[in-house]
């Protein structure tokens, strides 16, 4: 076997550094997203009635996994890897705490899944660190009236929600609405939601009553859906039942032959798992193939396309600075695609994502909001929703 002169042996080993360092350059930069949830959220009970177990809601984070997944590749283009860093505190205190000691391990963006007043609680109290809150599952606007610096919305708002079932109304010619509402101070947020944005339509408001599902007998009467729903006319009836007890059994059960919108009958949401335009089967799909065949829901769909939009921010903005990256996602420039037929991207009075809703059944997509008709100066997205002119911090 020949041997290697001298200068050659020499030439090789004074490459070895050079080759190292080559090796550094190309290792990707790791990216840690953080998530943030509640550990005893109440959202997520088991929740039943007369000992039927009804169907609980189910935490959302399987949606983020899959958004850091589906952008790996603009990840390894982009020369960075990132994980989802999940953590867990039983109270705001806590939660905070938790902000804290991810914004020090270099987390500038946090997708949470919080109730909305222990979210508004932690984006007040986390307002003045280096990192952007995330918020997937809270679709109160009071929040989006808090305008803190620190914190986005990919959750669908209550006045986009509103705005999507009056647009199908409108398209209809259902102008005539009976509004019902359960018991809990949620409920009557929503309705009045609701009223407000249909009276903006001009819909007539043909009344507004209050119901509750209870085993007193002189209640169980006055509550009987045919005397809630008789004695006025109407084409639809919109009810906002947050725990579910009354609404279940509304349909069929009115006194016209009218259609239930809200919290039973016709939903409104960011996502239905049925949609198949845009690629959303795909997406939908690989959800199922991810946790075991769940159908994906709204919450789920608003958690991925946060993580999405993390991936976009950090993959497309050819940024480094964790600030620019920030100021790339507010941007102008950002977009994502939320398989939807829209590019989507954030509202700069609110932080709110624009977004079309889906307006639909159990198992079908009867409409996609906004419906054909409905335009805007701006942005058509623009018409779900609260516009600039109209916004106010609170």
């Amino acid at each position: 076997m020949p041997r290697l002169s001298p200068w050659l042996m020499g030439a090789a080993f004074a490459l070895l550094p050079l080759a190292a360092v080559a090796q550094d350059a190309a290792a990707p930069r790791d990216v840690k997203i953080g998530y943030l949830s509640l550990e005893n959220d109440a959202r997520y009970d088991t929740r039943q009635y007369l000992g039927i177990v009804l169907d609980p809601l189910r935490r959302p984070e399987p949606g983020a996994v899959l958004g850091l997944e589906d952008l790996a590749i603009l990840g390894e283009a982009g020369g960075f890897k990132a994980t989802l860093d999940a953590q867990q505190a039983t109270d705001v205190a806590g939660l905070v705490a938790k902000v804290n000691d991810m914004v020090g391990a270099g987390e500038r963006f946090i997708i949470t899944d919080l109730e909305a007043d222990i979210l508004d609680q932690v984006a007040a109290q986390t307002r003045d660190l280096k990192v952007t809150l995330i918020n997937a599952t809270a679709s109160e606007d009071f929040l989006r009236e808090r305008c803190y610096p620190n914190l986005l919305h990919t959750a669908a708002s209550d006045r986009q929600l509103a705005d999507s079932f009056v647009q199908l109304l409108r398209v209809r010619n259902w102008t005539r609405v009976l509004v019902l509402y359960g018991q809990a101070p949620r409920d009557k947020v929503l309705a009045d939601t609701f009223v407000a944005s249909a009276e903006r339509m001009r819909l007539s408001i043909a009344d507004t009553r209050q119901v509750t599902l209870s085993t007193d007998s002189e209640s169980m009467e006055e509550n009987n859906t045919l005397l809630v729903t008789g004695g006025v006319d109407y084409d639809v009836i919109y009810i906002a039942d947050t725990q579910g007890d009354y609404a279940r059994y509304l349909p069929y059960a009115t006194q016209l032959p009218r259609p239930v919108i809200g919290s039973t009958g016709l939903d409104a949401a960011e996502w239905q798992w049925t949609w198949e335009r845009d690629g959303a089967a795909q997406v939908s799909s690989r959800f199922q193939k991810l946790t075991g065949d769940l159908h994906m829901n709204g919450a789920d769909w608003s958690t991925w396309v946060a993580a999405k939009s993390v991936m976009t921010a950090y993959g497309k903005s050819r940024k480094t600075e964790p600030d620019e990256i920030d100021a790339w996602l507010r941007g102008p420039r950002f977009n994502v695609d939320g398989s939807k037929g829209y590019q989507l991207n954030f509202r700069p009075w609110d932080g709110q994502m624009r977004m079309p809703i889906t307006l639909s059944t159990e198992d079908a997509v009867i409409a996609a909001a906004p419906l054909d008709g409905f335009e805007h100066q701006v942005n058509t997205l623009d018409s779900l929703g609260t516009d600039e002119p109209e916004h106010l911090c609170k």
